[in-house]
């Protein structure tokens, strides 16, 4: 095996890998259950009961 053909089957390894960690990602983040969670953490900050100002 040539330094070339190392290089070219680690390069698309890698390429493969970083995609399916990007799919997988993308696939947690916009699973349709996650958005509830996703909800509440954008409310959050305006449903501050506490109102004074910060010290």
């Amino acid at each position: 095996m040539t330094h070339d053909a190392v290089l070219v089957f680690s390069k698309t390894a890698g390429a493969i890998y970083l995609l399916t960690v990007f799919l997988g990602a993308v696939l947690w983040t916009y699973w349709p259950s996650r958005r509830r969670i996703y909800d509440e953490a954008a409310q959050s900050p305006l449903n501050d009961e506490e109102d004074h100002p910060c010290r």
